[in-house]
């Protein structure tokens, strides 16, 4: 079965252009490469499927006699379609569990095939969208096992990447203040996030001010997500000045630093978060690069 397969495919001659050709031309090799490679016993099993059609076209005979032998011509074929390259259709499957960036359990979504078998049939994070599996999985939201499920696809994605930043809040140098709700949100906005005063909490302690002794010191702010979903967040309180020549300078790249708590019953949690960023740097590798 080798050698004739083989034999084939040293026989089959392609006129064709592009990377259509070269592709067809690096999967066929000579029966000695392939004995050499392959050993005794075992078969090829080609997954590929070429579609090809004659270059010429081969002359009727007649029904009596000697049947005509085919010519060199009658050899030369034209590359229609390469099914290596088709694009495949998405297979719909049905999510058993919650997959981030993608569903909830009982969803129904499209996804490449690739994609379906390796990463959501063969983990058993999905099923096949089967008429059968369809009325399976019915009711599978209203089942006791999925109530803490994500209150949407990309909530647990947007607590982690909170989690790694760092929230730097202005306050004046001169004027009385106190951290309010309201200072937070003005921060967030600054750094691009737009967070509603009621999905944060603060801490119960107040932090008033002005306080140099607070100066680029931390605490810990909660983020509602979705009115389910919780992140940490650390924030870092800036005194600022109007004056420019009161102003404190600014430490370039300050969030990539650890700072000190303010509170030290939130020291262990804001240590957490600090390590969850690949980018912060800590004394002791500072002084390692030293």
């Amino acid at each position: 079965m080798l050698r004739s397969l083989a034999q084939g495919l040293a026989q089959l001659h392609l006129h064709s252009t592009g990377s259509a050709l070269s592709r067809v031309a690096t999967r066929t090799l000579p029966v000695q490469e392939l004995e050499a490679v392959i050993p005794a016993g075992y078969f090829i099993q080609a997954r590929t499927t070429f579609v090809l059609k004659r270059k010429k076209k081969v002359e009727l005979h007649k029904t009596t006699g000697k049947m005509r032998p085919f010519r060199a011509r009658h050899y030369l074929y034209e590359m229609v379609e390469d099914t290596n390259v088709r694009k495949k259709d998405p297979v719909k499957v049905i999510l058993t569990k919650p997959v981030e960036g993608l569903g909830s359990v009982g969803d129904v979504v499209e996804v490449k095939p690739h994609r379906a078998r390796n990463h959501l049939l063969l983990p058993g994070l999905a099923v096949y969208a089967s008429p059968e599996n369809l009325e399976k999985y019915s009711n599978l939201i209203e089942t006791s096992e999925i109530k803490d499920q994500p209150s949407s696809p990309f909530a647990l994605r947007t607590a982690e990447q909170l989690s790694t930043r760092v929230i730097s809040l202005s306050m004046n140098m001169k004027n009385p203040w106190q951290v309010e709700p309201w200072h937070v949100r003005v921060a967030f906005r600054k750094a691009g996030i737009i967070v509603p005063e009621e999905a944060l909490t603060l801490p119960a302690k107040p932090i008033t001010g002005p306080d140099l002794d607070l100066q680029d010191k931390e605490f810990l702010v909660k983020v509602k997500i979705n009115d389910k979903e919780e992140a940490n967040v650390r924030c870092r309180i800036n005194h600022y000045s109007v004056n420019p020549r009161e102003r404190i300078p600014w430490k370039a790249f300050h969030w990539e630093h650890v700072a000190e708590p303010i509170f030290p019953e939130e020291a262990e949690e804001l240590d957490a978060l600090a390590r969850k960023n690949r980018h912060t740097r800590f004394p002791e590798q500072e002084e390692a690069t030293m």
